[in-house]
């Protein structure tokens, strides 16, 4: 019924993997609560660290359907430039902050990007260059996010409320 309704030239894909994506986003997870709770000193609500992550992993979807397409580096750069406008939204605005303060936060969204690539890397060199399998990452990334969750809901379980 829907094969026809949008079609996704096969020649347009990157050399982007599943496992890369699922290892990058709960590491870069756990980096983005330690940016804003440890270096930023300005925890956020959780599900604004979901959806900065979720929207983070987009670029994702960019890079595995459309890396080779001619109009990917375009799309990449609006997708950048929505992402920075999120971060803006969910992270900074609002916050009673320098403008100093303001600009490091700002900031923080290259940090983040560099390092969401740099898990998803990370991964990617296991597979090969040190022979590991896919499902190693797999493993790693399922036992990953349990403990992410058990992690944050011990930290917001332990916050006061109010």
């Amino acid at each position: 019924m829907f094969g026809g309704l949008l079609q996704v030239d096969p020649a347009w894909a990157g050399k982007v993997q599943f496992y890369e994506l699922l290892f990058g986003t709960w590491t870069v997870y756990v980096f983005l609560v330690l940016l804003f709770e440890k270096a930023l000193r300005h925890p956020l609500s959780e599900w604004k660290y979901a959806m900065i992550t979720f929207l983070g992993a987009g670029a994702f979807w960019i890079n595995h359907y459309f890396q080779k397409a001619p109009f990917w580096l375009t799309a990449l750069n609006v997708y950048t430039v929505a992402f920075l406008v999120a971060w803006w939204w969910l992270g900074v605005r609002g916050a009673s902050r320098s403008l100093g303060w303001k600009i490091a936060a700002m900031l923080g969204a290259i940090a983040f990007t560099i390092a969401f690539i740099g898990f998803e890397q990370i991964s990617r060199a296991g597979v090969e260059r040190w022979g590991m399998h896919e499902f190693c990452w797999m493993t790693l990334s399922f036992f990953g996010f349990v403990w992410l969750i058990w992690w944050r809901g011990r930290a917001r379980a332990a916050a006061p409320v109010g």
